[in-house]
């Protein structure tokens, strides 16, 4: 799956550092990151299509999306 949307920010409650995200639906993919990130470690937000996942899962979103790593790399040295 490759990621459209992604950037490092807190959750909004409790304000745990990690990334938003978003990517093209697909119910199955859905399923996979739900199986992968405990729901404790990840938020969907209706209002704006993306999710979140707290920062101690960047190995695992790098396993399920190849161009994480790429656009927050790129992301640190922009700013």
């Amino acid at each position: 799956m490759i990621l459209k949307t992604c950037y490092r920010g807190g959750n909004g409650v409790s304000k745990e550092p990690g990334y938003w995200f978003g990517f093209d639906y697909d119910q199955e993919f859905i399923e996979v990151l739900k199986r992968s990130i405990p729901a404790t470690h990840r938020i969907w937000d209706e209002h704006q299509k993306l999710w979140w996942v707290h920062e101690g899962y960047d190995s695992t979103l790098r396993k399920l999306f190849p161009n994480f790593y790429a656009l927050i790399h790129l992301q640190g040295r922009m700013f």
